[in-house]
């Protein structure tokens, strides 16, 4: 698989990957969890490569996804003492992960092939050049990192398929799933474990900044767009794929970091679209 090929899917792949769970985070008004749950992953990502020595194995990404969902089951312990509100929770417990992480990165265990700038922003282009790959009768199908995305995104699929009706009642009405007798607890461990699983393997691609853009913007963007929760899908995939295709193309021509120039893109259609929407409604109100 050439270099040009082996990016640009790598890209759609990350791309669509993280938007398909960020529409509900937005919904249920979770998307700066991300941005606590994206840092916290860190120090599981070193200790998950130093043990495993890759960053695409097993033990990393139940580690690192580990120290994700500590995040979560953290800040809502802190907040169940009533000492302190839920966003001060998040705010204790992620940098003292995240720096704990880069001490790691940074000292003791330096040997590891981390960049620190990797962390912050990702470099998909790199990844694509990836030695470890699958390859299967002599032909190489890519590097390992788009085919993990792959099986998250088939995961993130499924998980919402299977529990659609659950999660639609949870987030727009918690009380009536809750006398309904639905399994909420359940279906929303589950639903944070694949948001960890989600950004650990775009870890690499994305970074622990960018990729909270790609998990909520282009929902936030498909929300503008539409009211019909299963069109707001549609359009946040289809928002996904449009923006990696121009981040990608755009990046290699001007010779740019992709994965950046996937986010601001990603930004740029968000504002489009708002603009559009407040024009329009002007429109309809002085009509």
């Amino acid at each position: 698989m050439s270099f040009v090929l082996a990016a640009l899917l790598l890209a759609i792949t990350t791309s669509v990957t993280c938007a398909l769970p960020g529409t509900f985070l937005v919904l249920r008004r979770q998307s700066m969890l991300v941005d606590a749950m994206s840092h916290a992953v860190l120090p599981g990502i070193v200790l998950g490569a130093l043990l495993s020595g890759s960053t695409y194995s097993p033990i990393m990404v139940v580690l690192a996804a580990g120290f994700g969902l500590i995040v979560v089951l953290g800040a809502n312990y802190l907040q169940s003492t009533g000492l302190l509100p839920k966003d001060a929770s998040q705010g204790v417990i992620f940098p003292l992960l995240f720096s704990g992480g880069v001490i790691l990165l940074s000292t003791a265990l330096a040997h590891v092939h981390i960049c620190e700038d990797t962390v912050l922003t990702g470099d998909l282009n790199l990844l694509a050049l990836d030695t470890e790959r699958l390859i299967i009768s002599n032909y190489d199908f890519g590097p390992r990192a788009m085919w993990m995305l792959m099986i998250i995104f088939l995961a993130n699929a499924l998980f919402l398929l299977l529990t659609y009706k659950v999660m639609q009642l949870v987030t727009f009405d918690r009380e009536s799933a809750r006398v309904i007798g639905f399994p909420i607890r359940t279906v929303e461990t589950i639903f944070m474990v694949l948001v960890a699983l989600t950004i650990v393997v775009a870890f690499s691609t994305a970074g622990a900044i960018l990729v909270i853009a790609l998990l909520v913007t282009p929902a936030a963007t498909a929300i503008l767009l539409s009211n019909s929760l299963p069109k707001i899908f549609a359009f946040t995939l289809i928002i996904a794929v449009i923006s990696a295709i121009i981040g990608f193309i755009t990046a290699w021509h001007f010779n740019l970091a992709t994965s950046a120039m996937m986010a601001f893109t990603d930004g740029v259609l968000f504002l489009i679209v708002l603009l559009i929407s407040r024009a329009r409604a002007r429109v309809k109100k002085h009509a």
